[in-house]
């Protein structure tokens, strides 16, 4: 008991972790990294807008995963925005019987092109069980708080820099070895975005380009 106490407060305390989010919608992250993934998500926020994001996850390493997101958001009041990725993530723990929890970590920064610009950096961390129900059909709910430093100019005032405290409630379910659906509840809080959002998404691992 007294280490898996331990391995949660040292991974929420040194996670570095940050999606590549520019906007206010689900990070639609995992506690698993993939060796390559397409995610096609569909998000709304409240006043922040409808979201339709593009995510492209890539192996680097044995543990480690690079992303890029693109997107378009429709606010409900203003033009359009246009919203842009990168990231880094790091499994830094696999479910075993000491500790059943999958943890990855990540780290990125992500920015939104309109008539404000706005750039997110959060810091968090990803923790979630992969239930096993048949074959290769899988059930992982999963939970990602995370710390944001949040910049917009010409905003409220000529240059607002905020904080925010975020969590996304998701779960994923993997309906085969190449494809998975994705849901996510957003919970926000925050000097620039606040607004509580949902999600889903349809994850591709096309078999052909599988590592």
């Amino acid at each position: 008991m007294t280490k898996r106490f331990t391995f949660l407060a040292i991974a929420v305390l040194a996670s570095r972790a940050a999606e590549a989010q520019a906007w206010n919608y689900p990070a639609f992250q995992p506690p698993r990294i993939e060796s390559r993934e397409f995610n096609f998500a569909l998000a709304d926020a409240g006043s922040a807008g409808t979201t339709l994001l593009v995510q492209w996850r890539e192996l680097a390493a044995t543990r480690s995963q690079f992303t890029l997101e693109a997107g378009i958001v429709a606010p409900d009041l203003g033009d359009n925005i246009l919203v842009l990725g990168a990231g880094y993530a790091y499994q830094a723990h696999r479910s075993d019987p000491d500790v059943p929890l999958d943890v990855v970590l990540t780290a990125g920064a992500g920015v939104g092109l309109g008539r404000s610009t706005t750039i997110r950096v959060p810091l968090g961390a990803s923790f979630g069980y992969r239930f096993e129900l048949e074959r290769n059909i899988a059930l992982t709910p999963y939970v990602h708080p995370r710390l944001s430093a949040d910049i917009c100019n010409n905003c409220r005032r000529n240059d607002d820099l905020g904080f925010g405290i975020n969590f996304d409630v998701g779960a994923n379910l993997d309906v085969t070895r190449s494809l998975s659906l994705r849901a996510a509840a957003l919970f926000g809080g925050g000097d620039l975005f606040s607004q509580n959002g949902l999600g889903i998404s349809l994850a591709i691992r096309p078999p052909g380009l599988r590592r």
